[in-house]
């Protein structure tokens, strides 16, 4: 099955949960490829890779002949294998912009490797250009990280009804598996509006499973470490874990009950949440 993470608005916690859904995945024994398609390589640092060692990356599997099995390597993480991002890959929506065929390119380039694996999660880009569409053209399915806060949750609707018109277009509507509530802090009035109203408009479609504000989050990209490994404790890697299990259900891999933390009311969260960094690794803050 290969998952698009996207969204046209940065900081909303897309590649954090590209790496640790991925890294969650991984640890339930289902074989995980990430594949990080933004020239940020925010996935790419955060799983540790230096950025000496980037090469090959995806932007040889797009833009020259480089071959899917030639540049998958495995990461730190049992049963999670990766292909990183890169600088180049910049000028991908000018290169595969030239023909609808192009945008295909990305599908043609992982058939090779798709039935080695359960999962294939793909770290967009965060827009809906060239290549955020190629990789939604490649997907069975797509996930959409949403802050809840009011003009997040009106570009996801837009962004949906975009996808959508993208299927009309080529012929492939990828399913949407699902909106994950991300970076959500209880203690303001704000979230809970927000939070209510997205579950209002969207129903269903909204993943049971939120993910908190929790600082480990934001320090284990420095550390070149999913949040697994930086702190298995943390209440955002129990959130990531649940959300793993939630994302088997949706796709009919799991079977039992997600046991689902209830929200607090005015209460303040636990004492290690704290806001998210935004996705790339130079922006923690320190606690």
């Amino acid at each position: 099955m290969i998952t698009a993470l996207v969204s046209r608005k940065g900081g909303v916690g897309k590649t954090t949960t590209a790496v640790n859904l991925a890294a969650a995945l991984a640890l339930r024994g289902r074989r995980t490829l990430l594949v990080d398609l933004d020239s940020q390589c925010s996935a790419t640092l955060s799983l540790g890779v230096d950025r000496e060692a980037f090469a090959p990356s995806a932007a040889d599997l797009l833009l020259r002949e480089a071959e899917a099995p030639e540049i998958v390597r495995q990461s730190a993480v049992e049963n999670l294998e990766l292909i990183t991002g890169s600088v180049d890959l910049l000028s991908a929506d000018v290169e595969l912009g030239r023909s609808g065929w192009h945008r295909r390119r990305l599908k043609a380039a992982l058939d090779p490797v798709a039935p080695l694996y359960d999962h294939i999660l793909l770290d967009c880009p965060p827009s809906l250009a060239v290549l955020p569409q190629a990789a939604l053209l490649a997907s069975d399915n797509f996930l959409v990280p949403v802050v809840p806060q009011f003009l997040a949750v009106e570009g996801v609707r837009n962004l949906i009804d975009s996808i959508a018109r993208l299927g009309e277009r080529f012929g492939h509507s990828p399913d949407l598996l699902g909106i994950v509530l991300t970076m959500v802090d209880y203690r303001t009035r704000e979230t809970r509006e927000q939070v209510a109203r997205v579950r209002r408009l969207c129903g269903d479609q909204v993943f049971a499973v939120e993910v908190r504000i929790n600082v480990r989050l934001a320090e284990a990209p420095a550390a070149g470490k999913t949040i697994f490994e930086h702190d298995a404790s943390c209440t955002g890697a129990q959130s990531y874990a649940l959300l793993a299990e939630e994302m088997l259900l949706r796709s009919g891999v799991a079977t039992r009950e997600v046991e689902v933390p209830s929200a607090p009311a005015d209460e303040a969260p636990p004492a290690d949440d704290e806001p998210w960094a935004d996705d790339e690794p130079s922006a923690v803050e320190e606690p």
